[in-house]
């Protein structure tokens, strides 16, 4: 199911208002409505409770259609506040969408409001709230029999079961699609989207405000005050990516298939020798058109780092998924000119590589990347096996590390015009190897 939260607006009392008036949604609460509630009775209430800044009230939407509400009340800034629930779509009870929204509203009262504590009350004989809501990171403080009251300190509350990382710069064009296919992804577990936004200068940082303001609780916003640089941004991103699992995806990349996530997770949880899992994707490109890969070709042999040491990068970023094993990002982390191949070379350590045969996610080809010039091209790819050198423990991953050294510096040479080579020997990059290597 998809499961999302967004503020509650006076048109919802078209629907709400029937569950007013319906004694099985009432019958655990202690706020039973006196009178019969009409449309009417159920909009001017909104129309005058929603402005109210002690409150916080939201829809709950699951797969595009309203099914109850969940709310914050009694908010003490950077404290506390009082939850409250009830799923009105009784057909819904049981399925896990009170414990999902309970979930997005904690996350929402700690990374946006900033709160330290939601409290709540419930009847003892409420069993089944009362065990959701343990899972939930509630604990009983206060037993009077007849109700008891729980307390979730939002220091304490469970990661997610996906965080999916994504970097954005100057994005502005392509970000809502990228936005909306995270937010589309049907899942049985919660996940967090967690985004760097490096000061950019168009309006990328107002598409993701917006976003988040529209679905509380589904985001975690890193805004930097100065542009940091791709490798900052990205180290910062991952260390915020606190769940069982990152999910990867760019600021200009999407994904297409609304169980990508799901299939993903299935499995890596069914495969505990695989670290990481990625899929086919399809390219855009600058005329607008959608082909296949045309860029990568996967290996025979792609689970092992070894492929991946002597092919280079054969995966494409809005594909990955991986267990979130780098509890410690290393230092060379900063040193390196491609940051996402450095992590799959790194979570080899811990497993090995799955493909799925799915295309899943559309890659834009040659937008938002700064073109290089051949000896920057050059240079980065050097500087990347060179840090392989660092990283790198078996005599074998070493040896092949060496020969990719070997083999880009003898490719740059033959390809270097005869005038370059004879006159201006100074840019050949055996310098360059031999200053890094010297400082290194």
């Amino acid at each position: 199911m998809n499961i999302l939260i967004r503020p509650l607006e006076v048109k919802d009392a078209a629907v709400s208002y029937k569950w007013r008036n319906d004694a099985d949604i009432w019958k655990y609460t202690g706020s039973k409505p006196t009178l019969e509630i009409t449309e009417i009775i159920e909009r001017e209430w909104l129309i005058n409770t929603l402005p109210d800044k002690t409150k916080s009230r939201f829809a709950i939407i699951v797969d595009g259609n309203y099914v109850g509400n969940v709310q914050l009340t009694d908010i003490v800034s950077e404290q506390s506040a009082e939850y409250h629930i009830f799923l009105g779509e009784k057909n819904f009870w049981g399925k896990g969408v009170a414990a999902e929204a309970t979930y997005q509203i904690l996350t929402y009262a700690k990374e946006s409001l900033r709160l330290s504590e939601v409290y709540l009350n419930v009847k003892s004989e409420n069993t089944a709230a009362i065990k959701s809501y343990k899972k939930s990171g509630f604990k009983i403080i206060d037993d009077d029999s007849e109700s008891l009251k729980m307390v979730c300190k939002l220091e304490e509350l469970p990661p997610p079961v996906v965080s999916i990382f994504c970097m954005v710069y100057n994005h502005e064009k392509f970000l809502k699609q990228t936005l909306d296919g995270f937010l589309m992804q049907n899942t049985n577990f919660n996940t967090l989207i967690v985004i760097g936004e490096d000061c950019s200068t168009d309006n990328s940082r107002k598409v993701l405000l917006d976003y988040s303001n529209k679905y509380p609780g589904k985001f975690k916003i890193l805004l930097h005050d100065k542009n940091i640089g791709a490798n900052a941004n990205q180290q910062i991103i991952l260390e915020n990516c606190r769940g069982k699992y990152v999910a990867m995806c760019e600021g200009d990349d999407y994904w297409t298939d609304p169980l990508k996530l799901q299939k993903q997770i299935d499995f890596l949880e069914e495969n505990s020798q695989y670290v990481m899992c990625f899929h086919k994707v399809n390219v855009l490109k600058t005329d607008g058109e959608i082909v296949e890969d045309f860029l990568t070709k996967v290996p025979e042999k792609y689970q092992e780092r070894g492929t991946l040491l002597v092919k280079g990068n054969y995966i494409h970023t809005p594909s990955v998924v991986f267990r979130n094993n780098l509890i410690k990002i290393p230092d060379i982390f900063y040193e390196s000119p491609l940051g996402d191949f450095l992590i799959y070379v790194l979570l080899t350590e811990y497993g090995k590589i799955g493909y799925i045969h799915e295309s899943m996610a559309v890659y834009r080809h040659n937008v938002g990347v700064l073109r290089k010039t051949v000896d920057n091209t050059f240079k980065n790819a050097l500087k990347m096996n060179l840090i392989m050198l660092k990283i790198v423990d078996s005599e074998e991953d070493n040896k092949i590390v060496i020969k990719r050294i070997i083999d880009f510096v003898f490719q740059y040479i033959l390809n270097l015009p005869l005038n370059v080579l004879k006159n201006n020997l100074k840019n050949v990059p055996v310098r360059f190897l031999r200053r890094y290597l010297k400082r290194h």
